[in-house]
């Protein structure tokens, strides 16, 4: 006879739950086929990252600094075209007072920065802005013209002041880099 204790346990019935024939091989195959998914829209909704240099045109810039300087302007000229021109102005800087001064800015062969400048200016603040900080080291003959070796933390540069025009190449590449860029200086056309 069943005591009230005995009514009270859940009888099996005998049917399995569909939940309890799971395997591990079926956990796998699951969850190869959620990771098939997510590839799937990973590879669709993937863009490459575009170039992040950005090349301008520096004429205009050449332009109006030849127009309005009391000088001769000089510009890189036949540099190969690993040299990517990414920033241009004719414009006073912080420390150049009101006198303007021409800024080309490039990303070198090996993806470092290096400039060339050239103002009327020519103030101490004015070259140590220039040349992010740096002190005078010595000099250096680049293309028969004797420049003064200006060196930063994190950057060289070559600084010749001639007829009151400073002309100013600087980077943070190698000298090899900065020479080369002083070295392709010619009057802009």
């Amino acid at each position: 006879m069943a005591t009230p204790d005995d009514t009270a346990l859940p009888q099996p019935t005998g049917r399995p739950t569909a939940h309890l024939r799971k395997t591990v091989m079926d956990m796998v195959r699951s969850m190869a086929v959620v990771l098939a998914l997510v590839f799937v829209i990973v590879l669709l909704a993937w863009r490459p990252t575009p170039d992040a240099v950005t090349v301008i045109d520096p004429g205009p810039a050449i332009a109006s600094a030849q127009q309005q300087a009391d000088f001769t302007v000089v510009v890189p000229e036949g540099l190969p075209a690993d040299w990517r021109p990414t920033s241009a102005r004719w414009e006073a800087s912080p420390e150049s007072g009101d006198v303007p001064v021409l800024h080309i800015g490039f990303v070198t062969p090996s993806d470092q920065y290096g400039q060339v400048s050239q103002s009327r200016a020519a103030s101490e603040r004015y070259l140590v802005e220039q040349t992010s900080g740096g002190v005078p080291t010595g000099t250096r003959d680049v293309a028969g013209a004797v420049w003064q070796e200006w060196q930063a933390d994190d950057r060289s540069s070559l600084v010749l002041i001639d007829s009151g025009v400073t002309t100013i190449v600087s980077g943070t590449g190698d000298w090899t880099e900065i020479e080369s860029l002083a070295r392709s200086l010619s009057p802009a056309p």
